[in-house]
């Protein structure tokens, strides 16, 4: 799914934590730096990568970066972590297969193809994949300034020119990748069935307590 003009990219200089009613909610880092990363593509950087820590825990509902150019065949996903770099080996979700040509740099998304729940103050690695899909054109990928708009994260970008998309073999500080996170809440249970668990408990309690009649 695309849409365009789907954020203002340049409306803030930092990234932004929206609350989308009370049950999502999406982290942001927007291109604030234009265009960055050159190329991204099945055939030069196949994986780039960023750090993000979960402001709360729920299931990871749609991912999106903002691209420049295309025709390679691409896959945004979630890493886990290996220790303050993305871990290659450890895709914990990914979307289909997609494929962008732009001649702008436009904010470009989908929905993950399988659920996953990311738990709160745990850190993860936003990626965009090419390794080991195909096409001819590349991407320029929008850059984002580090550390910026109170996101919690280590500021690092990490590369990967591995054409299997597993050893990360660059990093960089300045600038961040842009990108999209958007996440489904797990709901809290309901305070009256809190208190029927109570008072269910209570009730099994007594009735253990309780001494056994006379005959």
């Amino acid at each position: 799914m695309r849409t365009r003009s789907a954020l203002s990219l340049f409306a803030a200089s930092g990234a932004l934590l929206l609350s989308a009613g009370s049950n999502a909610a999406t982290l942001i880092k927007l291109p604030d730096l234009g265009d960055y990363w050159h190329p991204l593509s099945s055939w030069g950087t196949h994986v780039y990568a960023d750090s993000f820590i979960a402001p709360v825990t729920g299931s990871v509902t749609d991912l999106g970066t903002w691209l420049n150019g295309g025709s390679s065949s691409l896959v945004f996903e979630i890493l886990a972590d290996a220790g303050n770099e993305p871990d290659g080996a450890a895709i914990l979700v990914s979307t289909d297969v997609l494929s962008f040509t732009t001649d702008a740099l436009t904010f470009e998304h989908a929905a993950p193809s399988a659920e996953i729940t990311l738990s709160a103050g745990q850190r993860y690695w936003f990626a965009a994949s090419t390794a080991g899909l195909g096409g001819s054109g590349s991407y320029d990928v929008g850059g984002h300034s580090p550390n910026s708009g109170g996101i919690l994260d280590d500021g690092s970008f990490w590369y990967s020119n591995d054409a299997a998309g597993l050893d990360f073999d660059g990093r960089n500080q300045t600038p961040e990748m842009a990108f999209s996170v958007s996440i489904r809440l797990v709901p809290e249970p309901a305070p009256f069935l809190l208190l029927g668990f109570g008072l269910l408990a209570l009730a099994l309690v007594a009735s253990r307590g309780a001494p056994a009649s006379a005959g």
